[in-house]
């Protein structure tokens, strides 16, 4: 009797306890037992060969996108269920069996060579602070602005960056005048919309090209984790000097849209928004 394959479990989100261990899991659950495998690599990318088995579930693509793991891959044949785990940075694996109903196999993935692109790297992180909100449910844009940079600091911490939260800002242009020589600083702002919008925006140095590249790949990161529509990136003035450091400002949600308002308030929202914004900061200096 063929073993069969009902799940793939995949949390990509910043609270994710796997990743607080620095590991990025990928589950298989099966019906009954898990059947004989193999594990093999091919181009830095794992392949996993379940054999003498079939899936109750769609196969494709999965998207996991958290940094060291892109995607997962299940394809299904007349004998075999094959899954192809794509990195984006060649990584060790473990792998761990429970028996049980479901039968579960834990494939975990090493997350430490990403410390290789971010260790020493010094990030500002600014979560501005509103005095009155346009929330339609009084929510203070801090609060949310502060979770989410707190989780992103937690992220990068765990992979020897060295984050440094701003506190009690009411301004987005916090980097202009600090004295720590930061490699790239980030704000997190909600904006009130005129025009009955809805959905992310983000906001760069209009003297400084790398403000533009780093707003760029933030913005394509998001996009890809936020169920909000996204709202471009747009040039604006930080100040009248030409400053080195990269600056943006990253709008996660439009205040008083009801819709943002409900993703602001989501604890799992702002998770999401974090490693999205984990994972810019890390493309950003790859190619930098």
């Amino acid at each position: 009797m063929k073993s069969i394959l009902t799940n793939i479990r995949l949390d990509t989100k910043a609270a994710n306890n796997c990743i607080k261990e620095n590991k990025s899991l990928i589950g298989f659950d099966f019906y009954t037992d898990i059947p004989e495998y193999s594990v093999e690599k091919s181009d830095g990318d794992y392949i996993i060969v379940f054999k003498d088995a079939s899936i109750n579930m769609p196969d494709g693509t999965y998207t996991v996108d958290d940094g060291i793991v892109d995607k997962v891959i299940l394809k299904c044949n007349e004998k075999n269920v094959d899954a192809t785990i794509k990195l984006s940075m060649e990584s060790d694996s473990d792998i761990k069996v429970s028996n049980g109903v479901p039968a579960k196999m834990d494939f975990y993935v090493d997350r430490t060579p990403l410390k290789k692109i971010l260790s020493d790297k010094k990030i500002a992180l600014n979560p501005v602070h509103k005095k009155t909100t346009k929330s339609p449910t009084n929510l203070l844009p801090q609060v949310p602005m502060k979770d989410i940079a707190k989780k992103t600091s937690e992220l990068l911490n765990l992979l020897y960056a060295k984050p440094h939260i701003i506190g009690s800002n009411y301004s987005d242009s916090f980097a202009i005048n600090d004295d720590v020589e930061y490699d790239i600083a980030i704000s997190f702002a909600t904006e009130a919309s005129l025009k009955d919008e809805s959905g992310f925006k983000i906001y760069y140095d209009e003297q400084n090209d790398k403000s533009k590249s780093l707003a760029e790949i933030l913005n394509k990161a998001l996009e890809r984790k936020s169920p909000l529509n996204n709202l471009g990136i747009h040039a604006k003035k930080y100040g009248d000097e030409f400053f080195e450091i990269p600056i943006v400002t990253i709008v996660p949600a439009i205040e008083n849209s009801r819709l943002d308002d409900a993703h602001l308030r989501d604890i799992d929202y702002r998770s999401k928004i974090a490693l999205a914004v984990f994972n810019g900061i890390l493309e950003y200096f790859k190619s930098n």
